[in-house]
């Protein structure tokens, strides 16, 4: 793993991060599934909980797509492509997850989670890359702003137009509408444009690459481990609240 900034090269931070999040992520979904099968309610207060760590894969996300142009372009590859590879590969996962959740949460299941979200986003992100770090900041705390202003709260015009930032048109158990959230993936861009431009980097990290090599691994894995942990801690924890009940 080149430290010098080539445009292959990946960061060790990066990869890290993604896998603190991964980590993180799992935690708070095991003692979801306990609660759920407890038949208790974790209460508004988890949002202080899920709401950073969603933040922070969709800033990675946006993080992820500046470097991989970069790369991308020093291979002389089609950028559209590769967006549509990216959002193709995301939204496969999304689908699984809308699948899986309507067969275990019929009442509840995923319609526009954060693998939905992440898709939009990547899609988003191949029409506002061109406009540079400075414009996708703007945008970026544009859809923030309006968001968490309290503008969109409540039904939707149409049930359809909910993504786009109003409350969900029905029940489920992962909701991440456009706004507030791509916001995130916006500012993650403008990260990479700025900390990371073509592909090399802009500041100088303590060398914790042999450190933090299993979040690395973790992160470098990080959609495979998303679609598969809770097939084994929905399973394992049904098991254990009716070991104990």
């Amino acid at each position: 793993m080149s430290k010098t900034g080539s445009s292959r090269a990946r960061f060790w931070e990066v990869d890290a991060a993604r896998g603190l999040a991964i980590v993180a992520m799992v935690i708070f979904h095991a003692v979801w599934d306990w609660a759920y099968f407890a038949d208790t309610d974790l209460g508004e207060a988890s949002s202080y909980f899920s709401g950073p760590i969603a933040a922070s894969f969709i800033l990675l996300l946006g993080l992820s797509v500046s470097l991989d142009r970069d790369r991308t372009r020093a291979t002389h590859r089609s950028q559209a492509g590769r967006a549509a590879h990216r959002v193709a590969l995301i939204g496969g996962a999304a689908a699984l997850v809308t699948l899986g959740t309507w067969v275990a949460l019929p009442e509840s299941f995923v319609y526009f989670g954060i693998l939905h979200l992440l898709a939009a986003c990547t899609l988003l992100l191949a029409f506002t890359a061109r406009l540079g770090a400075v414009a996708n900041a703007l945008l970026g705390v544009a859809l923030l702003a309006i968001g968490w202003s309290g503008l969109l709260d409540g039904p939707a015009p149409q049930p359809w137009l909910a993504i786009l930032g109003w409350d969900a048109p029905r029940a489920t158990v992962d909701w991440y509408p456009m706004t507030p959230w791509a916001g995130f993936a916006l500012l993650g861009f403008a990260v990479g444009r700025t900390w990371y431009a073509d592909g090399a980097r802009r500041f100088s990290p303590p060398d914790w690459e042999r450190q933090t090599a299993p979040l690395g691994t973790l992160g470098r894995h990080s959609l495979l481990i998303y679609l598969t942990h809770q097939l084994v801690l929905f399973p394992l924890f049904w098991l254990l609240a009716n070991a104990v009940a």
